[in-house]
């Protein structure tokens, strides 16, 4: 029995020290969110500077590369530190491996920064170059926050990654929509907006909805409350003006310049709107992470409200004295008295009224892990569909030889001509991926 105690002690000291780790990688998350949300406004400014022959926009492009470097700062001042990047195993994250592997591709991406820059400052590059270099830069950011949605154990604190997540990467396809169109008005002209430009706008305008509806499922509804009253503010109106002549431009019609930096203050005030949200979702993950620790720490059923019980018994084993220690009241004060009914008799070292506290202590600790793994399958299930979609994306790009965006919209259309879900598609893709010509 005292080894069962011992260990219960262990488990719930492990969720804590878990919890603790998560917390510190929603810190980074907090920092990244940050920094997407600067170079999204840097990737949209350069395309204007870019458009306009360097004619314009140059300021506040200039304005912009200083905000994304005091963030990229940030950033790496955080993952600099030696309790992250030189912890024990044992003190390392929840799924330390995956994560900082993505930490590692996020920061290779990050060094390409000065070179795309350069050649923005020399108006070396196109504005669709300089866009596809940004967002290679933004999806390896994104990546790594998947990663810690990915890799938390806590239900709670994963549905709120889960959130977080999807609505960057919605943020991402409307600031991906706002530099494209950004450019296209800036040229002035159906060659901007390159050959379909329509299908793309209307992709990235059907992807961002598909994005704020995982989102709103999984923000919790304080949360989505504020982001139904944030939606109300955005300037839909007129996005949807000027997304029907940026329609109309992909078929063959002409654009006005002079409209550019109207889409782009248009496009922005909607970013940064979503951005409330997204900062509220942040910040709202370390609240969830330490309220969680609070609780564990204050739960009646702490195992260790009944180490202080046995602390008036003949001394522990050593198994139970090295994994759980002495506690604080053991460690200062006199060893309490012994409760009355639970002196050992007949060779049984635990009355049996702490016996049955035991058994109990142990039945509510197993019901609440079992509830949590139940919760965190669910949540995890979204993650595991998307997965599933990349990899299905990725095929088709090395087979058929298609532009990311075009095989989803590939993937989409044909669940939609089937009647079936998109992973289902994704999924009879994977399964047929060896048999697929490869694009010579």
């Amino acid at each position: 029995m005292d080894s069962m105690l011992a260990f219960l002690v262990a488990a719930r000291r492990c969720e804590i020290h878990d919890l603790e780790q998560l917390a510190r990688s929603c810190e980074l998350v907090h920092a990244v969110s940050e920094l997407v949300h600067r170079l999204q406004a840097e990737r949209g400014a350069s395309n204007l500077h870019l458009a306009s022959g360097g004619a314009s926009f140059g300021a506040e492009r200039a304005a912009r590369v200083e905000a994304s470097a005091a963030a990229e700062a940030a950033v790496r001042a955080w993952l600099a530190q030696p309790e992250v990047c030189q912890a024990e195993p044992a003190q390392a994250m929840p799924g330390g491996a995956r994560l900082f592997t993505r930490v590692a591709f996020a920061l290779h991406a990050l060094d390409g920064l000065t070179g795309t820059r350069a050649a923005v400052d020399a108006l070396r590059c196109t504005a669709g170059e300089a866009t596809q270099h940004f967002s290679r830069v933004i999806a390896a950011l994104l990546a790594l926050v998947f990663e810690a949605a990915d890799v938390a154990a806590e239900p709670a604190v994963s549905r709120l990654l889960v959130a977080l997540f999807n609505l960057m990467q919605g943020k991402e396809l409307a600031g991906q929509e706002r530099a494209s169109g950004a450019a296209a008005f800036a040229a002035g002209g159906a060659a901007s907006a390159g050959a379909r430009g329509d299908q793309a706008l209307l992709h990235l305008i059907e992807a961002q909805e598909a994005c704020f509806e995982r989102f709103e499922a999984f923000c919790p509804p304080a949360v989505r409350s504020s982001w139904e009253q944030a939606r109300a503010r955005m300037p839909m109106a007129e996005l949807e003006r000027l997304r029907r002549k940026l329609i109309a431009a992909g078929q063959g019609a002409a654009l006005e310049p002079a409209l550019a930096e109207p889409w782009f203050a248009c496009c922005s005030q909607r970013l940064e709107i979503m951005r409330e949200t997204e900062v509220a979702l942040a910040d709202g993950l370390r609240a969830a992470c330490a309220q969680r620790i609070a609780a564990l720490r204050a739960d009646p059923d702490d195992p260790q409200s009944l180490l202080r019980a046995l602390a008036g018994l003949p001394a522990a084993p050593a198994a139970l004295g090295a994994l759980v220690g002495p506690s604080a009241g053991e460690a200062g004060a006199g060893v309490p008295n012994r409760p009355a009914g639970d002196e050992p008799a007949g060779g049984e070292p635990i009355g049996p009224r702490l016996t049955r506290s035991i058994v109990d202590v142990l039945q509510a600790q197993s019901l609440r892990l079992q509830a949590m793994s139940d919760e965190l399958a669910a949540v995890r299930a979204t993650l595991d569909e998307r997965k599933l979609v990349e990899r299905a994306k990725g095929v088709l790009m090395r087979h058929q030889g298609l532009a990311e965006d075009e095989a989803y919209r590939l993937l989409r259309q044909t669940a939609m001509n089937q009647g079936r879900r998109l992973v289902d598609v994704a999924q009879a893709v994977l399964a047929m991926a060896e048999l697929l010509p490869r694009r010579g």
